[in-house]
């Protein structure tokens, strides 16, 4: 070797040999333990090893999240007094704690009435709802109270450091907040993690509640392939169909998988991470200690029993009240609705105007 040579380990750290040299003895043997610590280093560090995985900019991206935002505790606010989690009918039935994520936008209301008349026809289940803003909407609640379901009502707002991101890992926040509900709260039964906006299959509820420690199941419309699912051999998971696996090594979507939670209680500290993409495999990457125990649901990940659909967000919009209104008519309530449900906000000097066709005008 007559000229400089570099080697590189996996996040660029090399060592220059500027003359020729031939490793031998001890310094030989030092070399082959220092490059085999630094793999296993990599391998079993779940962020590093994602990163690790990909290039350029998302590479940078990936681990600068980690290096310059100080992770804090989140803060919750309990917006409800709690349901007494043991008051369901038949005890011998495992609860199925329903953790949804959701947040203030047009289409909030329309998404969680949907989801929750789907949740009202499943039994012996409790809903647990974090919003991520500093305090719960009085029209959340109400919608909770009326939907009859039994529920939890969190608020928990995102870290303001997090919003600055282009691309901010919602969620995550809501998710880390219903985890410590959970473990001061909870004993026994099936965690699972259901966005607002997807479509439930009844019987994926039937499913998941005898998860013994975890299971794992098909989720359509996720990325390219249209769907992310387990791959099963023998009756084992063996790996995943999943059109971005980006190093991670369980390449799964967040309405994917349950969690018994006698199983979350052996690992008080397993949560998710704030960098968007991986919070699964961070939270997975945590419980699963063998691959073994997880259990292929949806007749052998065959089926697709909940699709992560999405509703078009639709722009609030800005209107200047009616003009003129009879007293004592409707508009006022139908007002007060629309700006409760954030479909639109009013002003008497800017917006769009608004006015009322009445039956007389005709």
């Amino acid at each position: 070797m007559t000229s400089a040579a570099m080697l590189s380990g996996n996040h660029g750290c090399l060592v220059g040999i500027s003359k020729p040299t031939v490793f031998t003895g001890a310094s030989a043997m030092f070399l082959l333990v220092y490059l085999a610590l630094w793999k296993y280093h990599d391998i079993n560090n779940p962020l590093l090893a994602s990163a690790s995985s990909l290039t350029g900019d998302e590479t940078r991206a990936a681990i600068s999240l980690q290096d310059n935002i100080i992770e804090e505790p989140e803060q919750i606010t309990s917006c409800d007094p709690p349901v007494n989690v043991t008051t369901f009918k038949n005890e011998s039935v495992p609860v199925i704690y329903f953790v949804t994520p959701t947040y203030a936008r047009s289409v909030q209301m329309a998404e969680l009435t949907r989801l929750g008349q789907t949740l009202s026809s499943v039994p012996a289940l409790h809903w647990i709802l974090v919003e991520d803003a500093p305090k719960c909407n009085p029209a959340v609640g109400k919608l909770l109270r009326r939907l009859g379901i039994p529920f939890t009502h969190l608020a928990s707002a995102m870290p303001s450091a997090y919003k600055k991101l282009k691309n901010p890992p919602r969620g995550v926040s809501n998710r880390r907040a219903a985890l410590q509900w959970i473990r001061s709260n909870v004993k026994q039964g099936v965690l699972y993690f259901g966005d607002d906006d997807n479509s439930y299959d009844l019987r994926l509820f039937d499913e998941i509640r005898d998860t013994r420690n975890i299971s794992m199941f098909p989720v359509g419309l996720v990325g390219d392939y249209a769907v992310s699912a387990p791959v099963v051999y023998d009756g084992k998971v063996v790996g995943f169909y999943d059109s971005w696996p980006a190093g991670r090594r369980f390449a799964v979507d967040m309405a994917g998988f349950a969690v018994n939670i006698k199983l979350l209680h052996q690992f008080p500290n397993a949560t998710f991470v704030y960098k968007v993409g991986f919070e699964e495999d961070s939270f997975l990457q945590e419980i699963v200690t063998d691959v073994g125990f997880i259990e292929a649901k949806a007749a052998n990940c065959t089926q697709i029993l909940v699709w992560h659909t999405r509703t078009v967000q639709v722009p609030m919009a800005m209107l200047q009240p009616p003009t003129l209104i009879i007293e004592d008519t409707s508009i006022s309530g139908l007002l007060h609705a629309l700006d409760e449900n954030k479909l639109a906000s009013f002003s008497t000097s800017r917006g769009k105007p608004s006015s009322v066709h009445y039956l007389t005008d005709v």
